[in-house]
């Protein structure tokens, strides 16, 4: 008597069985049943460049090829300091199946940069790009042309700064379709703080300054200044760099602070960091004013965040920019005169004049691409002057001492996506950022193949 082998019983009694399908399919052949095994090192990769650009391959799945194992790795974003802390790309693994002839896709995202704070910074490209702090000089020409024509020279008060690019995000995309997308690290914002210091040559005891905290020595990252950080991914969701803020050494219970972009998830863009509610009137004990006083010019501002990217190739939300100016317009013929220790002096303009008078502005760090890419930092220029003494607490001075200061928010990380077919897939940080300016923590994407002998 013969038997009727079904096909349901070839697939449960077989070893080598492949995956139940519809019971109108045909039965398989034998030898597609075959178990693959892994190859020993990566079929192809693409990988981020250190100008900045993507990385980018493909390949058709050949015969004999029925499942891949991936590693992609989105780019980090960028530091200017060693300080200051820029976000880890996320990093995922898994395995999925293909079918021969699909076109597998790699795009290995590069990171962010910190080029160094007087130069801008173009974000890391990738499936989505890096958000940059590539914008124009905010400050207006009137101003500018204002200071320069009373101190045209150079002066540490007259400061153009930027923050850092945030990083790419990298993916593995077969036959059109996203498979993984891994989002990129968001940029480390920045810090400065300046002003009319007092001269230890003339100043008087009980002289104050209008400038922030920042003891000689001082890292970014502590807890008298502290600058806002990048966002890493490390997950489905990007996460949010930290708050930066520096301290009034006049007035230490009040502080400026920068809010950091957030994190993208689920494909929807993180919100920029939230504008900077700056401080008006005087301080509590009354020695500094934010506001123009004594025939000095000085003016603040602040700017909210740029929300990151929606869908699979959300870039990073680019940096805003913030500006503040100092103008002194007493007498310049007139001399700073007083008596130090006994000994008289008199001070020409053309010497001191750099103190009281500059522009300056920030813009703030760029977001990381993703799933949903991290949104850019807030941007925060703050001024200050001291209402209750002359400069060097001199009885008979004329000017005040005047301050600025400069906050770049830390740009979010992008999300991250594995699509549901993927098995064993893990998203983790890729721990790629880097710790100094000049250098990317660029992304990749790896593919191995698992092959049958027939």
């Amino acid at each position: 008597m013969s038997t009727n082998i079904s096909r349901r019983k070839v697939v449960a009694g077989a070893a080598w069985a492949a995956p139940v399908v519809a019971a109108s399919a045909a039965v398989p052949a034998f030898a597609s049943s075959t178990v693959c095994e892994w190859e020993s090192t990566a079929a192809y990769s693409a990988n981020g460049n250190a100008s900045g650009a993507k990385g980018t391959t493909s390949f058709v799945v050949p015969a004999l090829v029925d499942k891949i194992k991936f590693e992609v790795v989105g780019g980090a974003g960028g530091t200017n300091y060693d300080d200051m802390a820029a976000g880890s790309g996320a990093k995922i693994t898994g395995i999925i199946e293909v079918k021969e002839g699909q076109t597998v896709q790699l795009i290995g995202a590069a990171g962010g940069i910190g080029n160094n704070p007087l130069t801008p910074a173009e974000g890391g490209e990738g499936y989505g790009n890096g958000g940059s702090s590539s914008l124009p000089n905010p400050v207006p020409s009137g101003i500018m042309q204002q200071v320069n024509t009373i101190w045209p020279a150079s002066s540490p008060l007259k400061r153009i700064t930027y923050s850092a690019s945030g990083g790419g995000s990298s993916a593995l995309v077969i036959n059109g379709t996203p498979v993984a997308v891994a989002g990129g690290g968001g940029g480390a914002g920045f810090i400065n703080n300046g002003g009319a210091n007092n001269n230890p040559n003339y100043m008087e005891a009980g002289a104050v300054t209008a400038s922030w905290q920042w003891p000689s020595g001082a890292k970014r990252n502590g807890n008298i200044i502290f600058g806002s950080t990048g966002g890493s991914a490390e997950g489905a969701s990007g996460s949010a760099g930290l708050e930066g803020f520096g301290i009034y050494d006049a007035d230490n219970s009040i502080r400026e602070t920068v809010e950091a972009g957030e994190g993208g998830a689920n494909g929807i863009g993180g919100n920029g960091g939230a504008k900077t509610a700056l401080h008006t009137g005087k301080s509590p004990n009354g020695v500094l004013g934010f506001y123009s006083a004594n025939n000095q010019e000085i003016y603040q501002s602040s700017k909210s965040g740029n929300q990151g990217g929606d869908g699979f190739k959300g870039n990073g939300g680019d940096g805003v920019a913030s500006y503040s100016y100092l103008i002194d317009n007493n007498d310049r013929t007139k001399k700073e005169e007083g008596t130090h220790n006994g000994t008289g002096y008199a001070l020409e303009y053309k010497s001191i004049g750099f103190n009281f008078n500059g522009y300056e502005s920030v813009i703030s760090a760029g977001g990381g691409a993703g799933y949903g890419g991290g949104g850019s930092g807030a941007s925060s220029s703050s001024s200050a002057i001291v209402l209750t003494q002359k400069w060097n607490n001199n009885p008979n001075g004329i000017r005040q001492n005047v301050s600025f200061g400069q906050l770049g928010g830390g740009g979010g990380a992008g999300g991250s996506y594995v699509a549901p077919g993927v098995s064993g897939g893990t998203i983790t940080s890729a721990g790629n950022a880097p710790t100094e300016r000049g250098k990317r923590g660029n992304g990749y994407v790896k593919v191995t193949l698992c092959k049958r002998t027939a």
